[in-house]
């Protein structure tokens, strides 16, 4: 994988802390975000999301993305509010062998033993965003300087 991630994504989540939250897009354009708890990154860089429900709309439009080579976005938050994005394409669904078994171990240990893991879909990094309020507004500032509102000049002129 030729892409890196940052340590402070990695750990953000890899996290059981963070709240995570997938954003995915139907055949029909529409975008669906929902929260997941269960998204971590792999040793090799690989997102993985672990897809509980069979017939879910996030597991439709997965699928939709693997066949028409979509992009997909997750984000974790951290509990200090740090916020990181990772955009990707999904490249496989794993519904068998040791990594699925280990995983559904996992699932049923934390969730219990009526709760089922549908898939594993391995999604390839392309982009990281640290999407963090005040790291945006900097970037924002530095990249846009004659992009302000009208009262932050008039606020400063009467300083």
């Amino acid at each position: 994988m030729s892409f890196q991630l940052s340590p402070e994504a990695i750990a953000a989540f890899r996290s059981p802390d963070s709240v995570k939250i997938i954003a995915t897009v139907g055949k029909d354009g529409a975008p669906h975000a929902v929260p997941k708890g269960l998204i971590t990154i792999l040793d090799d860089g690989s997102v993985v999301v672990y897809e509980l429900l069979e017939t879910s709309q996030t597991q439709k439009n997965l699928v939709y993305s693997i066949w028409f080579h979509k992009t997909v976005a997750v984000t974790a938050v951290t509990p200090d509010h740090k916020s990181y994005q990772i955009k990707g394409v999904p490249q496989k669904a794993i519904i068998a062998g040791q990594l699925f078994l280990d995983a559904y171990d996992k699932v049923q240990k934390l969730l219990g033993e009526d709760v089922d893991l549908s898939a594993l879909w391995l999604i390839t990094p392309e982009t990281e965003r640290e999407q963090t309020f005040s790291t945006r507004q900097a970037y924002e500032r530095a990249a846009h300087p004659y992009e302000i509102h009208i009262d932050h000049i008039t606020k400063e002129e009467y300083k």
